[in-house]
């Protein structure tokens, strides 16, 4: 690749250009035209002799521009460490390190950055380089959302954010905070992460950073219409489309999936198909920009929408015509999410025994695809850090195993451990307890609001049973709307205290932000035995029978 770097007339920031790159007449940071009479200056400028100062210059901004073609970022890097190596300034030639490591990452080389950035901050704590420790935090932080670990990045965007010298650029602390902002969403704190996004916003608007920008009103409308903060979504993907069309520019992908996944929640799903129709011509023909995987995304809501139109084969077509593009690039985690799809879309044609086996399919599939990231984390893990320290991730990842993947309550799996472990080790005499717990009428909320809002009521809920669970109580998710919380050394009076309070607190909650006027009630039974004279099997079914005795209340077992 011919790789061609000068400033950008406009905005005055170093950026780099190619014949070959999808964008060539924008400037990737400031979307600003970029006339050939610059590009024939650019190719006539001679080689530079650098100076410290200039260096520094051109690092900061080849850290603060993000380009969207991937080849031009490992051009830019690449560019950067053949530079910085006629210097003897090592913290130059660790940042330049570090700007095409992130492009690597984005093309999925896990193992071997992860082994660079190691390095780098290792050579950054034995030097008390802050410069290079807030830059080799960040990219650590990264390392781990892609591997899907939102505690560890989060701890390592964190620490990014803390390390960052008072006179760093706003824009490479406003790419700081994105990342933290990212880290904050997945560990499921929004309302944190919508902070870092208003102020990422903020630096933007002061800096003309319109990339970044997109990006962070993208994040955060899909973080609103998660929360089911339906208007503000709306008012923010609003803003990222008037923001492209006032720079004349197509929107991406992963832009048009987010502003559909608004549309299809607020009931406009002709819009959303609308938006996502044309995207298949165009992935063909190799006209789209941006991440592949955000056009499948885009595909399946696509299906979502035609489904909720009725049109039913047209959905078939699009799910059809998605497999093919997934088997192409080998994306087996679509595969297993379009089976999702498929099971709704054959229920909502009334082709009920294929909607079962389709579920079940995709279910099972789901399991095994989790054991084989699993498997993929702990792998690269070991390649990456210390044996002590991917002991750490194995055990964290262990435990993960053990936890209900929606709600972060325990499992099943857990449940029947744990139980064959309590009873060998109580004494004969020593009371345990069972609270088996069904949400009433879930279907309904399911049904009348959406899939998603049934989803969060089941996280909400799953916090209020944690939080009744203190130790050695344990509170876990059987499936669907059925949850468990084991009480060893409760006897029955202090049972059926606990669960009835857990029953008044589950009543007089607040559900308005998630399904609006509709009631959230309880059905729960309550079994009791020494454990010595139980079974664990005994001592749910009693539980279970009790429970069916009525809604909104709480029921003992006659034993």
């Amino acid at each position: 690749m011919q790789l061609l770097m000068n400033r950008c007339p406009h905005c005055q920031i170093t950026v780099a250009w190619s014949y070959d790159q999808a964008e060539e007449d924008r400037c990737p940071y400031c979307f600003s035209k970029l006339e050939p009479s610059w590009k024939e200056e650019m190719r006539s400028i001679p080689a530079e002799r650098h100076t410290s100062a200039s260096l520094a210059k051109w690092l900061d901004d080849a850290e603060i521009v993000q380009y969207e073609n991937i080849k031009v970022s490992v051009a830019v890097g690449q560019a950067g460490i053949a530079l910085m190596a006629q210097q003897e300034n090592e913290e130059y030639q660790m940042r330049a390190r570090l700007i095409i490591i992130g492009a690597l990452m984005r093309q999925g080389q896990l193992a071997e950055s992860g082994i660079t950035i190691r390095k780098i901050n290792k050579w950054a704590v034995e030097h008390s380089n802050n410069i290079v420790l807030a830059r080799s935090f960040r990219h650590l932080a990264t390392f781990f959302l892609r591997l899907r670990d939102g505690t560890s990045a989060l701890e390592y965007a964190l620490n990014s954010i803390a390390y960052l010298p008072e006179n760093t650029p706003p824009q490479i602390r406003g790419n700081h905070l994105m990342t933290l902002a990212v880290a904050l969403s997945h560990s499921g704190d929004l309302e944190e992460a919508h902070r870092r996004y208003e102020e990422i916003l903020d630096i933007c608007e002061a800096t003309g950073n319109v990339r970044t920008s997109l990006y962070a009103l993208n994040n955060l409308a899909y973080s609103m219409s998660e929360l089911g903060r339906l208007h503000q979504a709306e008012q923010l993907a609003a803003r990222m489309m008037d923001l492209l069309r006032k720079h004349d520019l197509p929107p991406v992908p992963f832009q048009l999936d987010t502003v559909s996944q608004i549309d299809l929640r607020i009931g406009k799903p002709e819009t959303a198909v609308r938006l996502l129709m044309p995207l298949p011509d165009m992935y063909r023909e190799g006209q789209l920009l941006g991440d592949v995987f955000s056009f499948f995304e885009g595909q399946i809501t696509l299906s979502q929408a035609l489904r909720q139109l009725g049109e039913y084969d047209q959905a078939q077509a699009t799910l059809t015509r998605l497999k093919g593009f997934c088997e192409e690039k080998e994306a087996g985690g679509f595969l297993v999410r379009i089976k999702l799809e498929q099971a709704q879309l054959y229920a909502a044609t009334d082709r009920y025994k294929e909607a079962y086996e389709t579920f079940r399919d995709y279910h099972e599939e789901l399991e095994k695809q989790r054991s084989d990231e699993r498997e993929a984390r702990s792998q690269i893990l070991h390649t990456v850090f210390e044996t002590n320290e991917a002991r750490r991730s194995s055990e964290h990842y262990r435990e993960l195993s053990l936890r209900d993947p929606l709600t972060g309550l325990y499992n099943r799996r857990f449940i029947d451990a744990h139980m064959e472990d309590l009873l060998s080790h109580l004494g004969s005499e020593q009371p345990i307890t069972a609270v088996l717990i069904d949400l009433d009428h879930f279907k309904q909320i399911n049904d009348t609001m959406s899939h998603e809002a049934g989803d969060a009521v089941l996280v909400q809920f799953a916090k209020i049973l944690d939080a009744a669970a203190i130790e050695p109580a344990k509170a876990a998710r059987l499936g669907g709307e059925e949850f468990l919380i084991i009480c060893p050394g409760y006897d029955a009076a202090k049972g059926i205290e606990f669960a009835e309070r857990v029953c008044e607190l589950v009543r007089s909650s607040d559900w308005s932000s998630i399904i609006g006027e509709m009631n959230v009630t309880a059905s729960i039974g309550v079994s009791t035995s020494n454990a010595g004279r139980t079974t664990s099997a005994a001592l749910f079914a009693e539980a279970d029978l009790a429970k069916r005795s009525g809604r909104n209340r709480v029921v003992a077992s006659a034993d």
